[in-house]
């Protein structure tokens, strides 16, 4: 209880006064004024109600000890009336008892008046207040001393078992200590009043088990909406969790970089993966048994995904998996039907003089030596007709003369025996296109089919990172040569295409073999340079190569945090956290009560250590789950995680700098008449 001053008139309020923001204490003040003025019309006292009742009652409510405030205000009442009831006015209610005893008596009974007064005017709003007062208290306790709030609510034990046993104890004790405030006349009744609300708070204690778990949460919640906090992401862990939040990990200016980063690698990305004191706390959690699960689990998940997640990126960027050997084989199978349109074709085929051309190979072959000297004779020997030394006139034969040189140049490696062999081909194909009107026709669709299928096979050397790697320059060539059309096609070739199916290949190749290894994976598709990046850029847009390379990136970074995190060895990184959670888990240290001597200061410390050190390791536990779930966070939770750390760690900022003009203004004397002002301290 304390006093406040109105109109030159001292008035009782409750310590919940001071809870209440000043324009809800200027209100306050008002509406006392406004009961004082309507008590001093006559010589009855004013009715109880308006915010002295609406106080009163939640004060009432309070845990413990608010079945004794009106002894306890009866108690100073008594004590200080002798000195203060000759300054008041007569409208107030003054206590001329001559003995302590007797103002005692006399300030018991205003006070309960009072009560049932209010109890009476306002019976849904006075149980409403009580019980707000008993959460609030509550919440208060919590938030001082957790440890003892989850003890005197019974919130304690590991197995079901101990929890009932716990929230009965507490149950009767609460209901004990209330009852013997509530009860009315001697120590009789009291003692009668305390045993029948011990036996309602066991059976309460047990009955509610269920919510008491959620006791913490709860209050929490009320004690933050009675503060005027926010209830963003970060309201559902404890107190003692936000605060280290929002104390060490809540720097604006890196909270804006690490949500810049996490943008960048998506909903999948933790803040453990761009943060190196977020990376802390989810090591320092995966090292303790308790809540190794909670961080590794979700690490563990999300490196299972790897290659579904690189697999999707690739589809959606540089479209489905080819599989280049099943484009070979339908090539293969198009040229198959190409080649059955050369009967048709050769059909209609005029006789033809084949002599000047086996005239020329005639003289080639006695210029030559060697490797390319047999082979033109063989060629020359295929144009006679079949057994006889005549050249033939059917260009049939002719046709079939220029496939065998075909098969002879694809595996033909001498140079001298490939240009002599290329120019009798070109000599007899100058042949066929004179004798067979369409042959060319279908050359030419044969020849494209071919080139296709080369172009396949070179595909696949493009994404090489050894001494034999295309240069980009070298692409950006051969893709530019390889779309114009050749012979009697119009229209761009599909080369380029099949360059680009082949390198794609690659690629879906490169993540079916070494996604359990991204950083191979990561040197096969990136390479060590710009290179694969340029010429994945040529072949399918730069922003979608930059899409899949950057989705290789963000798959590392998140192998990196996965092994940092379960498989790393135990560095600095997680220093910081640990050592937090190594001070709550030593617990507090319970100074002795100077008021206390001998046995019983050393019996009080000793329960009071082990009440509070009983719960450290638990309470440590909740902090390292509380804060290390919030690192391996994902998706629209991590977003709001982050929204809430930018927010408080922005108030926290203003909050200091205010708090530091304050101090220094305090310092140079320009508050020094303020000073006595509620809120402001020096």
């Amino acid at each position: 209880m304390g006093t406040l001053t109105v109109n030159g008139v001292k008035v009782q309020v409750d310590d919940s006064f001071k809870t209440l923001s000043p324009e809800q204490q200027e209100a306050t003040v008002n509406e006392i004024a406004t009961q004082l003025a309507a008590g001093g019309k006559g010589n009855a006292p004013a009715r109880s109600g308006g915010v002295e009742g609406a106080v009163r009652s939640v004060a009432r409510g309070t845990l413990g000890i608010g079945s004794y405030l009106d002894e306890l205000d009866a108690a100073t009442n008594a004590t200080f009336a002798p000195l203060v009831d000759p300054f008041l006015p007569d409208s107030y209610e003054k206590l001329p008892g001559q003995t302590w005893g007797e103002r005692y008596d006399q300030a018991l009974n205003i006070q309960r008046r009072k009560d049932d007064e209010y109890d009476t005017d306002n019976p849904k709003l006075s149980t409403g207040l009580q019980i707000a007062g008993g959460v609030g208290s509550a919440a208060a306790l919590l938030r001082a001393a957790p440890a003892i709030g989850n003890y005197a609510l019974g919130n304690t034990g590991a197995s079901v078992g101990s929890r009932l046993v716990s929230a009965g104890v507490a149950g009767g004790g609460t209901g004990a200590v209330q009852g013997f405030g509530a009860g009315e006349g001697g120590a009789k009744e009291r003692a009668k009043q305390a045993a029948f609300e011990t036996g309602v708070g066991v059976g309460t204690g047990v009955v509610m088990l269920p919510v008491a778990a959620g006791a913490n949460k709860l209050a929490s919640s009320l004690a933050r909406k009675i503060l005027g906090e926010s209830n963003d992401a970060l309201s559902t862990v404890t107190d003692q969790a936000r605060r280290y939040v929002v104390d060490e990990l809540s720097d604006p200016s890196k909270v804006g970089r690490y949500r810049d980063s996490l943008e960048q690698l998506g909903p999948n990305a933790m803040l453990a993966d761009v943060s190196p004191e977020w990376l802390g706390v989810a090591r320092g959690a995966a090292a303790r048994p308790g809540t190794r699960g909670l961080i590794v689990d979700p690490l563990n998940e999300r490196s299972d995904l790897a290659n579904t997640r690189l697999r999707a990126d690739v589809a959606d960027n540089l479209g489905p998996d080819p599989v280049p050997s099943r484009v070979d084989r339908s090539l293969a199978a198009d040229q198959d039907q190409v080649r059955r349109r050369y009967g048709p074709v050769m059909a209609e085929r005029s006789n033809y003089d084949f002599i000047p051309i086996a005239d020329a190979l005639d003289d080639e072959i006695q210029r030559m030596r060697g490797p390319a000297q047999r082979q033109l004779r063989n060629v020359r020997q295929m144009l006679n007709v079949n057994g006889q030394d005549m050249v033939t006139t059917d260009p049939a034969i002719a046709f079939e003369t220029r496939q065998a040189i075909d098969g002879i140049l694809e595996t033909e490696q001498n140079p001298k025996v490939i240009s002599a062999l290329t120019e009798a081909r070109q000599m007899i194909d100058d042949g066929l296109r004179a004798s067979v009107p369409r042959i060319k026709e279908v050359d030419g669709q044969f020849a494209e089919i071919a080139r296709q299928r080369e172009a396949l096979g070179e595909g696949r050397s493009i994404m090489n990172n050894g001494a034999t790697a295309m240069r980009p320059s070298e692409l950006d060539e051969t893709l530019r040569q390889g779309a114009l059309p050749q012979g009697e096609m119009i229209g761009p070739s599909g080369v380029p295409l099949r360059m680009q199916q082949s390198s794609l290949g690659e690629v879906y190749r490169a993540i079916g073999t070494e996604a359990n290894d991204l950083n191979a994976l990561r040197k096969t598709v990136r390479g060590e340079g710009d290179w694969n990046r340029e010429k994945l850029g040529m072949l399918f847009g730069e922003d979608r190569a930059d899409n899949v390379l950057n989705s290789i990136d963000r798959e590392n970074v998140f192998a990196d945090t996965a092994n940092r995190v379960t498989r790393g060895s135990d560095t600095a990184m997680g220093s910081r956290f640990n050592q937090f959670l190594d001070e709550v888990s030593k617990g507090q240290e319970i100074p002795s009560d100077a008021t206390l001597t001998g046995t019983a200061a050393k019996l009080f410390k000793s329960i009071m250590k082990r009440v509070v050190q009983g719960n450290a390791d638990t309470n440590a536990g909740k902090l390292a789950e509380d804060i290390g779930r919030l690192s391996v966070a994902t998706g629209s939770t991590r977003d709001q995680i982050v929204e809430a750390i930018l927010r408080r760690g922005e108030k926290n900022v203003v909050d200091q700098q205010r708090a530091s003009t304050v101090r220094a203004l305090a310092r140079s004397g320009g508050l020094a008449g303020y000073s006595s002002l509620p809120g402001v301290r020096n």
